[in-house]
């Protein structure tokens, strides 16, 4: 069944249900409303009733005086009261709205008509027998009267009577309506929940499961197809499972050997470090000289040379085990369940193996090797940490003389500079968990007359520096970590770390920037093509004690323009918050004066050997000199860096640079001194 044939049903079934919905109240709300109509005329017609019973009052009162007193002044007025009385009586009669007192009020009419004409007749006697005649008359006149009073007082207490029944039969119809009202709802409410019940079952939950099944799949589970379901569900479900099934392969298989990519690899990786009681041993294999050959014989040669090698890595490993193509001509293994005599076998069978291929281009033979190496399970370590390990051991093989296999082993002592890396990146990211890194400062000094007076005005500029304690407490320079940390992408962390660390320096020590002009932060590369270092900086400002204007960010020249839109967008924000940015090592590039346009920055910086150098090479000088010109024409100030003598600083004084900075002035401390 089709999913429009659900809907018609739905439809259909709401549609009906509405119907039947409105008919019923339709048919009572009308009598309600038929019986309020009705009512509201009565009402008017009791206040009718209730005027002439008081018309009625002041016309027998003045009877009354006219016949038992004989005040024949009142006679007109009582007269015209009568005709109105007679009018307003004939009136309820003709409206007809309770024909069981009409009776009465016919009575009424006649009495009334009775009392006028005695009033007519008094009227029409003379003085001198009207005393005589009155006695006769009040005889006519009182029960006449009478009657008239006690009709009046009955038609207004039936009326009263008959106006509570019909509002107690308006209240019980209401009532009715209500309960009637609010069963068809909970009926029409029922009918809409075993219609959604139904369409759930039958359309939704089907849906559901298909969204569930693509985000397991998503998540790099199996695809659960639909088989109980509409027809155009299970065919969306089998072509998803088909797609997913194509994708999947597509994401974590290479396309070239068919072996699982990095990505994939390092999944299964890190499944295997998380089980604690599994075994294994990761192999990394790079093949020697592949790049002449690829170079020599063409791309389409190396591929072909790549897909032998992937054969013979499936043919040499069990199914079990992972065969990955990182990257080049980089392949991995993840050797499931073995021993580390065991991996070693195997991959000297997978070295012998490949060095069994060869390839032959224009009557010439190629001989393949590779060189292995091979990285044990080892305790608290990260899939990065194991395949840094492994390339560390594969680059030892390849010093060996290639076409070797080499264990990696942590407690050796012949390290090489890879090796010395992988224990230095364990140290940073060990300096990173546990606060190990330290704030130190050095200041920049104002050189120019002008410089120092606003200097004088405002305060301090320092450059915030960076060191780090080793497992000894011994204090570490940056040159001895930093390029660690920016090789294996660790200098974002180290940044956002330097920025929380600062503003949380000067959260308790805020007195302290009363005395603050500028406080340098050097940011790294790595971090400027990172949105997550903007985030910590823009939360830090926003709820930090430092102003934003007392915050300026140096980034090298390099950096900039080797990510120039990215960099460019990153001072904008910031310096729309009120940062300001200065532009280190500036002179490196042979087009360096065509980017500084590029930027929004208030402050160079000249690079170290540019400065060294001024005293001795007059080029040098020309080349300071016009990066000055540069900075006065686009307003900007220049700091020289690495000033370490007199002599350095007698050049400076001649260019007119604003700041200096080294060790001539002062060396690093501690911020917290």
């Amino acid at each position: 069944m089709r999913i429009r044939s659900y809907l018609a049903l739905l439809v259909f079934s709401c549609l009906l249900g509405t119907y039947t919905l409105e008919q019923v109240l339709t048919q009572y709300f009308n009598h309600v409303q038929t019986l309020a109509e009705t009512h509201n005329k009565h009402l008017l017609w009791q206040k009718d009733l209730e005027r002439i019973e008081m018309s009625t009052s002041q016309f027998l009162v003045s009877s009354d005086l006219v016949v038992g007193s004989g005040n024949t002044y009142l006679i007109f007025g009582a007269i015209n009261m009568g005709s109105y009385l007679d009018t307003e009586l004939s009136s309820l009669r003709a409206r007809n709205h309770f024909p069981g007192l009409n009776n009465k009020i016919n009575r009424a009419i006649l009495n009334t008509n009775k009392i006028t004409t005695i009033l007519n007749i008094v009227g029409s006697i003379s003085p001198s027998n009207l005393k005589q005649k009155l006695s006769r008359l009040l005889n006519q006149y009182d029960p006449v009267s009478l009657e008239l009073s006690q009709d009046l007082q009955f038609l207004t207490i039936e009326t009263q009577r008959a106006i509570r029944q019909e509002k107690k039969r308006i209240d019980d119809d209401k009532i009715i309506i209500t309960k009637v009202t609010w069963l068809a709802r909970t009926l029409f409410l029922l009918l809409i929940i075993a219609v959604w019940w139904w369409a759930n079952r039958k359309i939704c939950r089907p849906l559901n499961e298909l969204i569930y099944s693509s985000h397991q799949a998503l998540a790099g589970n199996s695809f659960k197809s639909q088989t109980n379901a509409p027809t155009e569900i299970v065919e969306l479900s089998n072509d998803f499972k088909h797609i997913t099934q194509t994708l999947f392969h597509q994401a974590s298989h290479d396309p070239l050997t068919e072996l699982k990519n990095r990505r994939a690899f390092e999944r299964s990786l890190a499944g295997a470090i998380a089980d604690k009681e599994f075994n294994y041993v990761l192999c990394f294999i790079d093949l020697d000289y592949f790049k002449t050959i690829n170079d020599t014989c063409g791309h389409a040669a190396g591929d072909e040379i790549l897909i032998k090698v992937a054969r013979v890595l499936k043919e040499s490993t069990r199914y079990q085990d992972v065969v990955a193509r990182l990257g080049g001509d980089e392949f991995a293994i993840l050797i499931k369940d073995c021993s580390i005599d065991k991996a070693v076998q195997v991959a000297n069978k997978i070295k012998d193996n490949i060095r069994n291929l060869s390839y032959c281009w224009e009557n010439e033979t190629f001989q393949l090797s590779a060189s292995i190496g091979l990285a044990p399970k080892m305790v608290d370590s990260t899939a990065t940490d194991l395949l840094h390990s492994a390339d560390v051991a594969c680059s030892l093989a390849k010093n060996d003389g290639r076409n070797t296999v080499h264990l990696f082993d942590i407690s050796g002592v012949n390290l090489t500079e890879e090796r010395q890396d992988l224990l230095s990146v364990h140290q940073v990211s060990h300096a990173l968990n546990n606060d190990k890194f330290i704030l130190y400062k050095q200041n920049i000094v104002p050189l120019q007359q002008e410089t120092k007076s606003i200097n004088h005005k405002h305060g301090q500029y320092f450059e915030i520096l960076l060191r780090m304690k080793n497992a000894r407490d011994e204090i570490v320079n940056p040159s001895s970590f930093l390029p660690v940390a920016e090789r294996y992408q660790l200098s974002g962390k180290i940044d956002c770390w330097v920025v929380n660390a600062v503003f949380k320096y000067f959260t308790t020590h805020q007195d302290l920037l009363v005395d603050i002009e500028t406080i340098a932060i050097n940011l790294s590369g790595h971090s400027l093509i990172n949105n997550e270092l903007e985030k910590v900086i823009v939360a830090a400002l926003k709820n930090g004690p430092i102003p934003p204007e007392k915050i300026c960010f140096e980034i090298t020249e390099a950096d900039a323009i080797n990510h120039i839109k990215r960099v460019r967008l990153f001072m904008n924000n910031l310096k729309a918050l009120g940062c300001e940015f200065a532009l280190d090592d500036f002179g490196k590039s042979n087009t360096s004066h065509a980017y500084i346009k590029e930027f929004p920055t208030s402050k160079i910086k000249i690079s170290a050997s540019d400065i060294r150098n001024t005293s001795e090479n007059s080029l040098d000088y020309t080349a300071i000199q016009s990066i000055c010109e540069v900075a006065k024409i686009t307003n900007q100030k220049v700091v020289a860096k690495f000033v370490e003598n007199e002599d350095i600083l007698q050049v400076l004084s001649e260019l007119e640079i604003d700041y200096a900075q080294g060790y001539y002035f002062s060396d690093p401390e501690a911020l917290d001194n």
